[in-house]
């Protein structure tokens, strides 16, 4: 009677010796030789949405020739202007991320962060320059019905700082 319990353990434990290793035998092998591809949030992911909302709204406004290369032109310079101070955010958020950031490293992540924003709202207030009143009551319209949209499904949440 003591002998079955006992080959019963013996049996499990194998099973999931057996179980553990089929896994792990299925898992991939990962080629240290080119890093992994980020799966939410990446860049290219941005260019996306960015893309798939971008022809609407250029399509809805009826920008002329001009208007999309003045348009160009205003986001490749702030592009160019934002460069460093992006890519500096970036190791920052980097250093976050692993732990590493130094109170010093998040008081400038922080003014950078400052800069940015300003930048962005430079950029924008430069792209309703190049629109006219007509186009900016659209854009205005258009506005109003992605907020109604975004309130109707629950969007995000703001966060309060």
């Amino acid at each position: 009677m003591c002998l079955r319990p006992k080959t019963t353990v013996s049996a499990l434990v194998i099973g999931l010796i057996a179980c553990a290793g089929v896994t792990f035998a299925q898992q991939p092998q990962s080629n240290n030789s080119t890093p992994p591809v980020p799966q939410s949030g990446g860049i290219a992911r941005r260019g996306m949405r960015e893309r798939a909302r971008g022809p609407r709204v250029i399509e809805q406004l009826n920008l002329t020739d001009a208007q999309r290369q003045q348009a160009r032109s205003i986001m490749q310079a702030s592009r160019e202007r934002t460069r460093a101070q992006r890519l500096e955010m970036r190791e920052l958020s980097q250093q976050w991320r692993q732990g590493t950031l130094t109170a010093d490293n998040l008081e400038k992540a922080k003014a950078l962060r400052v800069q940015l924003a300003e930048s962005r709202r430079a950029e924008r207030e430069q792209m309703m320059n190049l629109l006219t009143t007509e186009q900016k009551t659209k854009l205005q319209e258009l506005r109003q019905q992605r907020r109604a949209n975004h309130e109707r499904f629950g969007g995000r949440k703001r966060r309060v700082e």
